[in-house]
């Protein structure tokens, strides 16, 4: 996960995370589904999405077991749509 820098060390292992993932040959990026939808470039803040041939992103939903059925779906429909990520998977731990 991509965060909003606290600390200097925090500073430090995001800049090695976007290098990382500039240089990767995909993405994987797993996201809380009870979150309010975001697109894949704000979650990466300047990672692989400034980069001209931007990597295959899968996106992951994660805790899909805590959204409502017909919410899952329209978050899905949403990424889909609007994230900017190659494909969508939602999943749960729980099942």
């Amino acid at each position: 996960v991509i965060q909003k820098t606290m600390h200097k060390l925090d500073a430090m292992m995001m800049t090695n995370v976007r290098t990382a993932a500039i240089n990767a040959d995909c993405i994987l990026i797993v996201i809380d589904a009870c979150r309010v939808p975001e697109k894949v470039d704000d979650v990466m803040e300047g990672g692989a999405s400034d980069v001209e041939e931007k990597p295959p992103t899968l996106l992951v939903l994660n805790k899909k077991d805590l959204i409502k059925p017909g919410e899952i779906s329209k978050r899905i429909e949403w990424y889909e749509t609007f994230g900017g990520a190659d494909h969508v998977l939602p999943t749960s731990a729980k099942y």
